[in-house]
């Protein structure tokens, strides 16, 4: 029995997400306040307050899904959880690196919300979005965006849902392009600017700097890494990656099918919402597992840990 780690990115965040947590176990406190303190203003009032614009902005959203993963991380680590591989979608990877002892959590959190200010400001607000392309395969999606100028391939969420980014009016003028390709459904998400395309290259240059200031340690478990979809090999290969990660696909397809060929068995969604819980069902046929509330992290310590002593017998 193999479990691996998994970090939701930007889209799951909500209000009050994590509040059970918070209010049973003083460990998940401590992780909201050392964020409060870390960052210089009180994130707590955003997470658990009632503006829902608030948490949506990049720059909040992005230390508040970190401090929400952590928060929950912290309990299953004290509750004895054992994990053989990590990897986090889009800036869910730096949760992941957090729970592998690549990155203190303080510089990871310090890290996205520098990230979540680039990637706001890269491009004037309402120029760029994303589209989600649902019922077309990978290879489909790439013949159709060869020929679109300003459309950039984003996220390989799965066999059959690929998510594009680019200018606003080129993904608008795409949807019956796509359409007429054959895909089932075309969604414009509501997000705040093209990620993860080129796009987001004028935020790349500052974002260097600043990771080049922090300590990345090796990792004591391995990390799957978004831009390439395969575990990491150096320490070094990380920080470039990270850098990458702002204007290159998201490759979530590959990197389930590298953690399937390292035998993992469970995987156990980090944080809030069940977003790659259901990306990984239409990828591979191993267990998923939720923490979103404390009630639904027992009921997976409880399955997980039984089931790895059944395994031992």
């Amino acid at each position: 029995m193999k479990n691996a780690l998994v970090f939701p990115g930007q889209g799951s965040q909500k209000l009050n997400m994590m509040r059970d947590f918070y209010e049973e176990f003083q460990i998940s406190r401590d992780v909201m306040d050392k964020a409060c303190e870390v960052l210089n203003f009180d994130l707590k009032s955003i997470v658990f307050g009632k503006d829902d614009l608030e948490i949506t902005k990049t720059y909040n959203a992005q230390p508040a899904l970190l401090t929400a993963s952590t928060m929950v991380f912290e309990v299953l680590k004290s509750k004895g959880m054992s994990f053989s591989a990590v990897a986090g979608h889009s800036l869910g990877e730096y949760s992941a690196l957090v729970a592998a002892g690549v990155l203190r959590f303080e510089d990871a959190l310090r890290a996205v919300r520098l990230r979540g200010i680039l990637m706001e400001s890269a491009i004037p607000s309402g120029a760029g979005s994303m589209m989600a392309i649902l019922g077309l395969s990978p290879e489909k999606v790439e013949e159709v965006v060869k020929n679109l100028d300003g459309v950039h391939i984003a996220n390989y969420n799965s066999l059959k849902q690929i998510v594009v980014s680019g200018e606003i009016t080129s993904l608008l003028n795409s949807m019956e392009t796509f359409k007429s390709a054959g895909a089932r459904k075309v969604v414009l998400l509501n997000v705040s600017g093209p990620f993860h395309s080129p796009l987001m290259k004028p935020a790349k240059e500052k974002f260097s700097e600043f990771l080049n200031t922090l300590e990345f340690n090796a990792p004591h478990v391995p990390i799957v890494l978004n831009v390439t979809g395969k575990p990491a090999e150096t320490v070094d290969e990380i920080k470039e990656k990270l850098i990458d990660q702002l204007t290159s696909p998201v490759r979530w397809v590959a990197s389930i099918k590298s953690m399937e060929k390292m035998d993992i068995t469970n995987y156990i969604e980090v944080g809030p919402g069940n977003v790659l819980s259901g990306l990984i069902k239409r990828t591979t046929k191993a267990k998923i597992h939720s923490t979103d509330t404390v009630e639904e992290m027992e009921k997976t310590l409880e399955e997980v840990m039984n089931n790895a002593r059944i395994a031992e017998f």
